[in-house]
């Protein structure tokens, strides 16, 4: 099977530079013709009608120049002195970046706003521990493989005995915790958002709500790995600032499986030590609005511009930043003329609980939330084992299936007409399109990606080279997510699937009809590469 790797990667790059030297030859006749006709006919702004969506800003990306901001960043994170690693964290060189969007921004003609707000930055000390003894044994947990301190724990440490909610899913409903007493701690079970309805963050408010003095929470048997500590806090309505006043800790389905048969056949008595320290940081999200467009259907395009404070996040999300801002920037040269109103987002602290967009979501009134028609959202679009995702709009809450579908439809579309492999991906609000997602009533949304911490598959490689058994991005998260991370062929391909996009939606005349009748007409239609007799991998929610 190693054999096969190169011709695979042979392939997908030999198919890339034919197609980009047939464009090359179409754009050097296109552009000609479009400067003589612009010269003798067409005044100076861009018209971008339904027949040139893939002529205008699709064709104007040009990668040199997301690289050119990739560099930049990278020299941000280089700069930064309060961390022994670079990195553009919201602890470190966020607002430095933040203020490299904005003067670029300026510079082009854009009136920048910023959003200013308070995060909560909850960091894991070294030596917390989950012990305990059944018959006289110690068992003393492993942290990082049977147990983790979940981000919004408070600090502390507990003794206490072990209270198993009787309820396989409960804890969800602060009434199954009827019977609980006082300080002892709680274990819960997290059976994903289908059985629970709810998330890690909501079992551990309510156990600290019906007085546990800490609280585990075990996966179900549908996932069988560990939670990460850095598991996101779910619900946009909640209130940035708020942190659970207990211990919170998470175990694996085989712990918790273990605490459960213990706890059943004796009194069982736990010790806890969570050792986490809480900073305060101030930061902010960057917003450029076009001021031409329809603001009563409004596209929110964005990308989350932060690190983690181990890195410098150049693939994690400096592409997709870069790529926001590239299009920006095209806008402003193309004197585009958008019937609907667009609005370029940069989110802060995304890597802290996407806390960016919840508090942008938060916050906005009623009337300015009626106003989004959808968020197209851009997050690792570099990735150097990469795959080209869409995510699954078919999958969306209730209510807005219908529009995030059919703006999944018009992302597959640029990788049809290219006879480019892309894949599916669930829709499981990840990414700072989450909040949009999450409102009530939930706003239409969409996204690309190109992989993170998850391993490539055997059919992923046949279809867009690379290695399988070996993760998307080998750095992620890590100190090596540098500009010599990126995969600018990739990036390349979904900067000009979401130009491609774009350029279809913000020419729309009636936006709300757009998105639900086009996905209708479509609907009993297959794929432009199901017709040529291939198929786009779908992976399972």
């Amino acid at each position: 099977m190693d054999e096969e790797k190169p011709l695979v990667r042979i392939s997908e790059a030999s198919k890339r530079q034919r197609r980009r030297a047939h464009r090359c030859t179409i754009l050097s006749v296109v552009l000609l013709i479009i400067f003589l006709v612009c010269v003798i006919v067409i005044p100076t702004s861009v018209i971008v009608g339904r027949n040139s969506k893939r002529s205008t800003l699709p064709r104007s990306i040009d990668c040199d120049n997301i690289k050119k901001h990739l560099e930049k960043l990278q020299e941000i994170a280089n700069a930064n002195n309060n961390s022994e690693v670079p990195s553009r964290s919201v602890l470190n060189a966020y607002n430095e970046s933040a203020e490299f969007v904005t003067e670029t921004l300026r510079e082009k003609g854009f009136e920048v706003t910023h959003q200013l707000f308070e995060v909560p930055l909850n960091f894991e000390m070294a030596g917390s521990f989950l012990n305990t003894s059944f018959q006289g044994i110690p068992f003393n947990f492993q942290i990082g493989v049977q147990f983790n301190v979940l981000r919004y724990s408070a600090p502390g440490t507990v003794s206490s005995a072990l209270w198993v909610n009787p309820e396989p899913e409960g804890g969800c409903d602060p009434a199954s915790f009827e019977g609980m007493p006082a300080g002892e701690i709680a274990l819960l079970t997290y059976e994903g958002p289908t059985v629970s309805n709810c998330s890690f963050y909501d079992l551990a408010r309510n156990a600290f709500q019906s007085n546990a003095a800490a609280v585990i929470i075990a996966y179900g048997a549908a996932y069988r790995g560990l939670a990460p500590s850095r598991s996101r806090i779910t619900g946009p309505n909640m209130e940035v600032s708020e942190l659970i006043p207990i211990p919170a800790l998470s175990v694996s389905y085989d712990i918790g499986q273990q605490l459960r048969l213990m706890a059943a056949s004796q009194s069982l008595e736990m010790m806890l030590f969570a050792n986490t320290e809480i900073r305060v940081a101030t930061t902010y999200n960057v917003f450029a609005t076009m001021p031409r467009g329809d603001p009563g259907t409004t596209i929110i395009v964005g990308s989350h511009l932060d690190s983690v404070p181990a890195g410098p996040g150049i693939n994690d999300n400096g592409s997709g930043s870069s790529v926001n801002l590239e299009l920006a920037i095209l806008f402003a040269d193309l004197n585009i003329q958008p019937k609907n109103k667009v609005t370029f987002a940069w989110w802060a602290a995304e890597e802290w609980g996407l806390v960016g967009s919840r508090y942008y979501i938060r916050t906005l009134s009623p009337e300015a939330k009626a106003n989004i028609s959808l968020n197209l959202n851009m997050d690792m679009l570099g990735s150097p084992n990469y795959f080209r995702g869409v995510y699954n709009g078919s999958a969306a809450p209730a209510g807005i299936e219908t529009q995030s579908e059919t703006l999944m439809q018009i992302l597959e579309e640029y990788f049809c007409e290219d006879e480019e492999a892309y894949e599916i991906l669930p829709f499981t609000g990840r990414s700072d399109y989450g909040p949009f997602i999450d409102n009530i009533p939930p706003i239409p949304a969409g996204a690309v990606a190109t992989g993170a911490d998850g391993s490539k598959t055997i059919v992923e490689r046949k279809a867009f080279g690379g290695f399988a058994n070996v993760p998307y991005d080998t750095c992620y998260h890590q100190s090596c997510d540098t500009i010599d991370n990126v995969d600018f062929d990739v990036l390349e391909d979904m900067a000009e699937s979401v130009a491609g996009a774009l350029q279809i939606l913000l020419e729309e005349e009636n936006m709300e009809d757009f998105l639900m009748q086009r996905t209708d007409s479509y609907r009993k239609a297959t794929s432009c590469l199901r017709e040529k007799g291939s198929n786009p991998i779908i992976r399972g929610d």
